[in-house]
């Protein structure tokens, strides 16, 4: 063979090799430039969607405060603060919001009473909202048993897990929470979820905005018909307890022994709300969650945000 030759094969071998590592080495290149750019772009967005979720969650806080100015002292699902905010352009995407009423559900905290010990007041409503939803009432001593301090029965099964974890010992910051209790499986926090919530204790019930399952605590002889009749299909408007005592079998509303008004344990007036926030940039979707408490009267009067969270409120 001609060394010339040779020698030009090797040469175009080499060419060949070496546009093959340009095009290898650009290619990274534009990588990570690609990459660099939507790391930048998410974290302005991120940053972006953030300031939003804030702006929506001062809007709602004025809206609830403005309601309380009012004088209105009903609050329903035909309240101000119940209209959602229609879906707004802003520079990048859009934005949607929405507030609900949080005392329209069952407040898990109010399983234990001011010292800590199973509430007689709760826990038997709690046990008949279990019975409603058609799950073992059993488990309301289990739900206790998480939350209250001091050994449990229990607390074994929880260190015994693949991995171990213990019981909380303290009240219940999210309702997510109640997925490490022992015998909620997926199912039952399902249908668990849609009617409980976390609240801070000594919460009510607010009978304009629970559903008919959280209806039937109102007594032991309040029926489904009769649940689905005061709750109007999510449009009652009851102005007053005795309103709603009328309409029951009986006119019997159980909360506690006598002597306890029935205040302490539903209202027509709520507390606690949360706010909701989806804000959509550049096809990033973003959700923001804030539990906001309004009290009403004396020194503490006035809108606080307890809880921000963001994702699932589940």
């Amino acid at each position: 063979m001609n060394p010339v030759r040779r020698q030009r094969g090797v040469a175009l071998i080499i060419a060949l090799l070496v546009v093959a590592l340009a095009v290898v080495l650009i290619a990274s290149l534009l990588d990570r430039g690609e990459l660099a750019a939507a790391r930048v772009r998410n974290q302005l967005r991120e940053t972006q969607a953030q300031a939003y979720g804030a702006g929506l969650e001062a809007y709602a806080a004025r809206v609830l405060a403005q309601d309380a100015m009012s004088g209105n002292e009903v609050d329903s699902n035909n309240s101000p603060w119940a209209v959602p905010l229609p879906p707004t352009r802003v520079p990048g995407g859009n934005i949607v919001a929405s507030m609900r009423d949080r005392n329209g559900c069952f407040n898990v905290n109010n399983l234990l009473d001011d010292d800590g010990n199973p509430s007689p007041i709760w826990l038997p409503k709690f046990r008949r909202l279990l019975q409603v939803l058609q799950l073992d009432d059993a488990l309301a001593d289990v739900i206790v048993n998480w939350m209250r301090a001091g050994s449990a029965p229990d607390d074994q099964y929880y260190l015994q897990q693949p991995v171990p974890y213990r019981a909380a010992k303290h009240d219940l910051v999210h309702v997510s929470e109640l997925r490490l209790v022992r015998g909620v499986t997926p199912d039952i926090y399902a249908r668990l979820a849609a009617e409980v919530c976390a609240l801070p204790r000594g919460s009510v019930i607010n009978i304009n905005t629970a559903s008919p399952a959280v209806l039937m605590t109102l007594s032991s002889i309040v029926d489904e018909q009769a649940a689905k009749a005061i709750a109007q299909e999510g449009h009652a408007n009851f102005t007053s307890i005795d309103d709603v005592r009328a309409q029951l079998p009986g006119k019997l509303i159980e909360c506690g022994g006598s002597g306890v008004p029935v205040t302490r344990c539903f209202d027509v007036r709520s507390s606690y709300f949360l706010a909701r926030g989806d804000i959509t940039l550049d096809e990033l979707p973003f959700t923001f969650f804030s539990l906001i408490e309004r009290r009403y009267g004396g020194a503490n009067a006035g809108i606080r945000v307890i809880e921000r969270s963001r994702g699932s409120d589940l």
